[in-house]
């Protein structure tokens, strides 16, 4: 054993509190490095510790150039309290609970959250061969403004062989089949070029990053279509031979990922769609797996989809109080109903504010335009709790939604009290109308232009919060007052409250009274 990596092992076993913390970290602060290392895991508390410790270990001579993420992808599973441990007694890693998407596309979050100009993203059970962080930071050292994807070859348990990409084509269930290329044998030799990777290791340039499609969940469909729109931007997609890593394919117990065949086909059916690429193989491949009838109602469910008018929404967020689980039941309940399932809404915990529930809403609004803000989301919809929709509310919001296609907006009402006011219809539209004043933020969307406005005037704390509320009220009051142009609403309104259907124009009382009979029968 080299005197590095006894220093490093003596660091480790240093407790200074006798409760076995690091020493403090001597380098640079965290936003001064050059690479973030990071990695997302769902209950994989083990795969992320000795990931973790490898890099300590045995990359000690670029630990200050790295700072450390774990994006925990389960924050509320049995895992979550060891992972965010780590962050008490690992120095420069930081811990990042994120469940607004679950699945392997939570890697996503690594480069949102990096606070360096780039980043490395490992599977949270990879491990580095020794020099090759050194490696990618001489590479980006030459390279600092490189726009291009960066991989390496995987090596074997044999510590022998090494697969440099993917070759393309269907091979049980995914896109692409190992490859080598005697160029990737030579550790020293330069990057070259090649089509597509395994997503174990990747890193880029957080500028350059082209994010992965908002609706993907569960596991699998982002090789391939990630290196694609690398492609398509122009860049180049490199294997550097040094940047080398191994990777646990096995696992003892029951994988707690949730994952189905579904899921990935449909996962590829997204990536696929938004490349506009062909689907006949694929879907000959996963009929010859599960059956042609389970491909053909993922194909129908998918074209459901997309038809749609909630999901032309990056992002629907759903607030709701911990303490109230039968207000998110009723509300999936009535999501399900318009054809919105599962993985396309994300419920965010309320902020419980028993003193004054104004204080939670705006806190809670807030963080759901945070994360919908760091995951570079188009829009917004965010839900409260409580809401009901028109029967119909899919004619009309697909009819809105084309109409104000192609204009600068800020807000959407899909509800919206006007207390007797009338508005005038945008140019042009008969389901689409300008407004001011208009309070209840029941269903509301945000567009991104306004989302840097809205965390930089709403604040980030209770107490602040409360002062904030002191003067303005409510969220939907300073809303109502608000300078931004673009503010539309739907016609007719297709979301309402439960208990403030008497706010709705009368005509519509009973369209709503229906649907929440039928809903809540559910």
């Amino acid at each position: 054993m080299d005197d590095t990596a006894l220093t490093a092992i003596r660091e480790l076993a240093s407790c200074d509190d006798g409760r076995h913390r690091l020493r403090p970290e001597s380098g640079p602060a965290g936003e001064q490095r050059t690479l973030t290392v990071g990695m997302a895991t769902y209950d994989d508390y083990d795969g992320v510790y000795f990931t973790v410790m490898s890099l300590l270990l045995y990359h000690p001579e670029v630990r200050d150039r790295i700072g450390l993420v774990v994006v925990d992808n389960h924050p509320a599973g049995p895992d979550a309290w060891a992972l965010k441990r780590l962050e008490e007694r690992v120095p420069g890693l930081r811990y990042v609970p994120y469940d607004r998407r679950v699945g392997t596309a939570a890697r996503d979050r690594i480069f949102r959250e990096a606070r360096s100009d780039w980043a490395l993203c490992l599977d949270s059970h990879v491990q580095l061969l020794p020099g090759a962080l050194a490696a990618l930071l001489e590479f980006i050292d030459a390279h600092p403004d490189s726009d291009d994807l960066v991989q390496g070859p995987l090596v074997a348990e044999d510590l022998r062989t090494v697969r440099t990409h993917w070759e393309p084509g269907w091979d049980r269930g995914m896109y692409g089949q190992w490859g080598c290329d005697p160029r990737g044998a030579d550790p020293a030799g330069p990057a070259f070029e090649i089509g597509m990777q395994g997503l174990g290791v990747f890193a880029c340039r957080t500028k350059a990053w082209p994010g992965l499609n908002p609706a993907f969940s569960g596991h699998g469909g982002e090789e391939g279509y990630l290196q694609e729109k690398f492609r398509r931007a122009g860049r180049r997609v490199l294997c550097l031979p040094a940047l080398r890593w191994t990777h646990r394919f096995n696992r003892s117990g029951k994988v707690p990922f949730p994952h189905s065949w579904d899921r990935r086909l449909r996962n590829y059916l997204i990536g696929w769609g938004e490349l506009g690429l062909p689907v006949d193989e694929m879907t000959d491949h996963f009929a010859g797996l599960i059956g042609a009838e389970p491909v053909e109602r993922a194909v129908r469910d998918r074209q459901a989809e997309q038809n749609n008018p909630f999901t032309s929404f990056d992002g629907i967020t759903c607030i709701n109080l911990d303490e109230r689980p039968d207000r998110w039941e009723r509300t999936r309940a009535r999501l399900a109903a318009l054809g919105i399932h599962g993985d396309r809404v994300h419920r965010l915990p309320a902020v419980p504010t028993p003193g004054n529930h104004h204080i939670g809403c705006a806190l809670s609004h807030r963080r759901a335009v945070e994360l919908a803000h760091t995951d570079g989301l188009e829009n917004l919809l965010v839900l409260e709790d409580d809401v009901l929709f028109l029967d119909g509310a899919t004619w009309v919001l697909r009819r809105a939604l084309d109409e104000l296609r192609g204009r600068p907006w800020s807000l959407l009402y899909l509800g919206g009290a006007d207390w007797g006011r009338t508005f005038e219809r945008a140019d042009g539209c008969h389901h689409l109308e300008h407004v001011t004043g208009v309070t209840t933020t029941h269903a509301i969307v945000y567009d991104r232009g306004v989302f840097s406005r809205l965390l930089d005037e709403l604040p980030d704390n209770e107490a602040d919060m409360a002062a904030w509320i002191g003067e303005h009220r409510a969220i939907d009051q300073y809303l109502a007052r608000w300078d931004q142009p673009g503010c539309y609403r739907t016609v007719p309104v297709v979301a309402a409250q439960e208990n403030q259907l008497a706010l709705v124009p009368p005509d519509l009382h009973d369209q709503f009274g229906t649907a929440r009979t039928a809903y809540t029968a559910s």
